[in-house]
């Protein structure tokens, strides 16, 4: 599984090409003072003008607004197409107009939230690239002197991610964030949960969310990469949809599920996946790829989902179609139950491992060939 900003590592995130070149934010400037409580943006935005709406916009530039905003006040962003990335560092809310479209082409990321207690709300951002390297739509961490600088407690919430090279949303290393009735379609991951910024992902709320037609990958990840931790993470109420399409063939990682828990380091754990719809993915409905031993999957609750005909690109060991896939390199003990799984070879597939799944019986197969199929290996 391929994910955003996988590349960041305990030696530094500031010698990284992508993010050296094309980021209009490599050192955001504070103003000496920030006192509106609301400023507003449009295309023809003019300094000095009376700022009071759309039509008297003082700002033609998303970034200039966020720097003028006092503190906790808001930025409303009118209709029209702004070329540029944004680094938020400070509270505020970030909130689009119907319309309103940022273009992060040649920047590593549309908006990055580098500050605590943020809302992000009502864009559409897109098109995310570096020379054709993983960038993000919008992600809980912002540029801020040469390094990414996460931050937690951010609410992102209807807002539209598409055609970014790397995921859609990317809840990166934050605790208590959200993302919430967003649509996310046509990047390589639709929504990411994350560890790259060397702190835990935790206690995040994706709820409501679309994520579907990610070709490069999966419409929801939660990714462990480098040990510090995925946990106590709410996946609820999704649809997850013909993710992970992009390879034509075979059972390349990059395939994707409708979501994923996966890492090779750390754990993650006492996640709860509900009441979300998997369908036409290219690996399973619901995954786990666990391709080190030792890995911390414990407390992990799959339950109430609606799965339907996944795995059409294939998992190893498993060349059917698939509704839930379990691939562990140690012995792995996860509740599975009270699903809806239709139209598969398999209900539910296990490899390697032992594999054991508390509640397999509790689902319910319908058209499902064999509930339960299993595979000696996983690596």
């Amino acid at each position: 599984m391929r994910h955003a900003l996988t590349l960041l590592v305990a030696a530094g995130v500031t010698g990284l090409p992508w993010l050296v070149a094309g980021t209009a934010n490599a050192a955001v400037a504070q103003p000496a003072s920030q006192s509106a409580g609301r400023v507003y943006v449009s295309p023809a935005g003019t300094a000095g003008a009376a700022d009071r709406s759309c039509a008297t916009a003082a700002f033609s530039s998303v970034q200039a607004a966020v720097l003028a905003v006092a503190t906790r006040g808001t930025v409303t962003v009118c209709a029209g197409t702004y070329d540029e990335s944004v680094t938020v560092t400070r509270s505020l809310t970030l909130a689009g107009r119907p319309g309103a479209v940022i273009n992060a082409s040649g920047d590593s990321y549309g908006v990055g939230v580098a500050a605590s207690h943020v809302t992000v709300s009502g864009l559409t951002v897109e098109n995310a690239s570096v020379g054709g390297t993983l960038a993000d739509g919008i992600v809980t961490a912002g540029l801020v002197g040469g390094t990414m600088t996460p931050a937690s407690y951010i609410t992102i919430t209807g807002d539209v991610t598409r055609n970014n090279a790397g995921s859609g949303i990317d809840l990166n290393s934050t605790t208590d964030s959200s993302a919430i009735g967003d649509v996310s379609t046509g990047n390589s991951v639709g929504i990411n949960v994350s560890d790259d910024f060397l702190q835990p992902a935790t206690g995040n709320a994706i709820i409501g969310n679309v994520a579907d037609d990610n070709a490069g990958g999966c419409g929801i990840a939660l990714a462990d990469h480098t040990g510090k931790g995925i946990s106590r993470n709410r996946v609820i109420g999704n649809v997850s949809n013909d993710n992970g399409l992009g390879t034509p063939t075979g059972t390349a990682a990059s395939a994707g599920s409708g979501v994923i828990l996966a890492g090779a380091t750390g754990g993650v754990f006492d996640n709860t996946i509900d009441g979300n719809t998997f369908d036409g993915n290219g690996h399973a409905g619901f995954d786990v790829h666990a391709h080190a031993p030792g890995m911390n999957l414990s407390g992990n609750v799959v339950t109430g989902n609606w799965i339907g005909r996944n795995n059409l690109r294939g998992s190893e060991g498993d060349a059917g179609t698939t509704g839930v896939y379990l691939g562990d390199a140690s012995p792995l003990t996860i509740t599975v139950r009270g699903n809806v799984i239709s139209d598969d070879d398999f209900g539910v597939f296990a490899a390697g491992g032992p594999i054991t799944v508390d509640g397999a019986r509790n689902n319910v197969y319908q058209d499902v060939t064999t509930d339960l199929g299993t595979s000696p290996t996983f690596s």
